[in-house]
Formats: C-alpha cells, structure tokens, sequence
C-alpha cells in the first residue's frame, strides 16, 4: 500500500513540476496531457491488478557500485596522468621517462602511486641525479596535490 501511495505521489508532483517547466505552446500542451495521462494510469493501476488477479506492486531498485566502469575511469585518469607527467618532465628538465601512475578506483580517484623510470644516462655529475628526483618529487607533489611519498624515482641502468 505504501508503494503505491509513493507512486501517486511521485506521478502527481512530477506532473506539477512538467506543468511550471514547459512552454505555453502546442508541445506544453501535449506533455502536459501526457502527465496527466501517467497520473490517471498510477491512479488506476490498482484496479487493473484487481481485474487481472495479480497482486500490485512496485519493485525497488538496487543501486550498486559498477566497479568495472570506476576501474576505467582510474585507468584512463592514469593513462591521462602519465602522459602529462611525461611532458611535463621532458619540457622542465629534458628528461625522456616511462611513468606508471596507478589511482584507486573510488569515488573521487586519490593518487596511490607515481613511479618514474628515468635513464641513468646523460647525467652531468656524480650525485646531480639526487637533486633532479628531490625536485621532481616536489613538484609532482605540488602538481598534484598528494605526498612526496607517494612519487618514486628510479634511475634505470
């Protein structure tokens, strides 16, 4: 009985707010007409139920998470990361890289990991490559709003 009443209710008040939104013309008109068609069957379905003897009832919803489509979206936030941090350290510090991001798939995708693979060659002095990861770390984290922690160098031999 309660979901019945729910879908009175919700027919009558999607009907009112049809009629406040549409236009004057011939279209309002019609879905207008049309609204208040829905009502009437709302109104009526009960009766239906009882002519056919079958039992009326509005089945809910389950809403889930599609965890396939949040695991997408990361990979394609990563994939997207990976080619900015690229460029972003060719065009700042001449740097060819391969960049692995990785982001958890929830609501609003947090960083988990930035792994950077940089050539050991090319380097100009004996510890200049401390100093370049020190200042790529702290930008990346700048960058990107997250924890120095998070963004790993690695110099590849």
């Amino acid at each position: 009985m309660s979901g019945y009443i729910l879908a009175v209710a919700g027919a009558v008040l999607l009907s009112a707010a049809l009629s406040v939104i549409l236009p004057a013309g011939k279209m309002g008109a019609f879905l207008k007409g049309m609204s208040r068609l829905l009502v009437f069957a709302v109104l009526l379905s009960p009766l239906v139920s009882l002519m056919t003897k079958k039992e009326f009832s509005l089945e809910s919803a389950k809403v889930g998470e599609d965890s396939g489509y949040l695991l997408t979206c990361a990979d394609l936030l990563s994939a997207q990361d990976e080619e900015e941090i690229s460029s972003f350290l060719e065009a700042e510090y001449s740097l060819s890289s391969s960049v692995n991001v990785t982001r958890d798939p929830s609501g609003s995708f947090p960083l988990t990991k930035i792994r950077i693979n940089l050539p050991a060659d090319g380097i100009s002095g004996q510890d200049a490559h401390i100093d370049i990861a020190d200042c790529i770390r702290t930008a990346l984290a700048k960058r990107y709003a997250c924890k120095e922690e998070l963004i790993e160098v690695v110099w590849e031999e």
